[in-house]
């Protein structure tokens, strides 16, 4: 077995465990580069593996490593409605962001009252809507192993939670999931609402009422809360913040701010997108590009994409992406924008590609492919990455169907 061609192989690690050769530390390094559900089965080599994969600290280890090196063939986690208007229950799949190609299928949820909040490290955030005049329940679940946490109520007074939003996302300095809870009040008029929000911590599971009100006039006097809020559900995940696009006017139809939260200091800070003598009724989405936030905006006639770089002395934003576009694709693109869609960006054979719902949008020839197999219109995408959040130590359980 020493001379074995393949060092990786099961065996070679069983027979090094048992030598002894290498520290707890260095396991923990080799054990995060393999797959959830090869872990799962790596607890019966011995104690020691199954002591360090049980630990909830090594599932945020295994969760970051495999989130830095997920870029080249990422997946999505699709919540697909059934039936011609969606009324018939969901069925939950892993798809490629490439093709929407199905690899895995999760399970069918027989009601269709479950929405996608978002996604963080293999994480997701799932909302269950209520009859009226009941609160909606929240639900943190990871569809790699299968487990659910029910979040408890959040504290936030009623009237504010039935009209709240949420954010989902990892603080790295203090190593824990963040769930943070929105709540506006215009009842002291427009020029004074506010903006109070709630977090809830994964490590000690209990919400936290903080006392000092968002209030957004405060940072830029040009912006409205409401339609700053309004699209948290496109928000996305990065470094340590969860960040979105906002409108300070409704009437207005393209966004006009980027908003982030950093999960760690819980602040909000704003920043006004890139001024461009774009065609009225341009629209605007945000997604990862290459490790950085990208604004991308398309038009009936033109298309450009503008990356965030906060070094750059002549300003944050810089122009990546300009060129054409197509009627097509605006409208395709318009439809996402309606519904707050969010857009996920991958390449394949040196091109550049956009999936916007079931459709996906060439940025260099300004053309739109629908997918060959056919797809539900009533699709939400989120980002999808095995791992092992939840699987000890927070008292989560196993779950194979909601219902």
């Amino acid at each position: 077995m020493k001379n074995s061609k393949n060092p990786t192989t099961l065996s070679n690690l069983v027979y090094i465990s048992e030598c002894k050769y290498l520290p707890p530390d260095i396991w923990t390094r080799i054990l995060s580069t393999l797959p959830a559900k090869t872990l799962l089965k790596f607890r019966c080599v011995c104690k020691s593996w199954c002591s360090i994969i049980d630990n909830p600290d090594f599932g945020h280890v295994h969760a970051q490593f495999n989130s830095e090196n997920n870029t080249s063939n990422r997946l999505l986690v699709a919540l697909e409605g059934m039936g011609y208007t969606g009324g018939q229950g969901c069925v939950l799949t892993v798809r490629y962001a490439q093709n929407l190609r199905k690899i895995d299928h999760i399970f069918r949820i027989h009601s269709y009252r479950y929405r996608l909040i978002g996604s963080c490290n293999g994480l997701l955030l799932v909302e269950r809507s209520a009859p009226q005049g009941c609160l909606k329940e929240l639900r943190l679940w990871n569809p790699c192993i299968r487990k659910s946490l029910i979040l408890p109520t959040c504290p936030l007074p009623s009237p504010l939670l039935y009209n709240s939003w949420y954010l989902f996302g990892f603080a790295p300095d203090s190593k824990d999931y963040k769930v943070v809870a929105f709540g506006f009040d215009s009842s002291q008029g427009v020029k004074d609402e506010k903006m109070y929000f709630a977090v809830y911590t994964l490590s000690n599971q209990q919400w936290t009422v903080r006392h000092d009100p968002l209030n957004v006039s405060s940072l830029n006097n040009n912006v409205s809360m409401f339609w700053m809020f309004n699209s948290l559900s496109t928000a996305v995940f990065f470094r340590g913040a969860a960040h979105w696009l906002g409108n300070n006017d409704n009437q207005r139809l393209a966004f006009t701010h980027l908003g982030s939260f950093d999960f760690d200091q819980e602040k909000l800070t704003l920043l006004e997108l890139p001024f461009t003598c774009e065609e009225r009724g341009s629209l605007r989405f945000l997604f990862l590009l290459r490790g950085s936030l990208a604004v991308f905006s398309i038009s009936e006639v033109s298309s450009s994409i503008w990356v965030l770089e906060q070094d750059n002395q002549k300003g944050p934003w810089t122009l990546w992406f300009s060129g054409k576009s197509c009627e097509d694709g605006y409208e395709v693109f318009k439809l996402c924008y309606g519904n707050f869609e969010k857009v996920f960006y991958f390449e394949n054979n040196d091109s550049g590609y956009l999936v916007c719902g079931n459709k996906v949008y060439n940025i260099g020839s300004g053309q739109v492919h629908p997918f060959k197999r056919y797809m539900s219109s009533h699709l939400k995408l989120e980002t999808y990455l095995e791992s092992l959040v939840l699987f000890k130590g927070y008292g989560a359980r196993d779950l194979r169907s909601f219902p």
